[in-house]
């Protein structure tokens, strides 16, 4: 079995890092086409939530392959 480590960030550390409020992410989110709950294995390119929340990827991720985990 081949194994692999993805680099994640939490939600709260993604809304914290962007000054967004994680009550309109998660509106946002509960709008959309990914699904989630209590757990961590819902994962979301890092890239792809900034353009769902209008908001700039930080240069500082640039062409990292990084996931925010949508769980608790």
């Amino acid at each position: 079995m081949k194994t692999f480590n993805i680099k994640c960030v939490t939600l709260d550390d993604f809304c914290d890092t962007h000054e967004l409020d994680i009550f309109e992410v998660d509106d946002i989110l509960l709008e959309s086409d990914y699904s989630y709950g209590t757990n961590d294995d819902t994962l979301v390119g890092y890239e792809t939530l900034c353009d769902m929340c209008d908001t700039r990827p930080l240069s500082t991720y640039s062409g990292i392959d990084l996931m925010v985990a949508l769980g608790s």
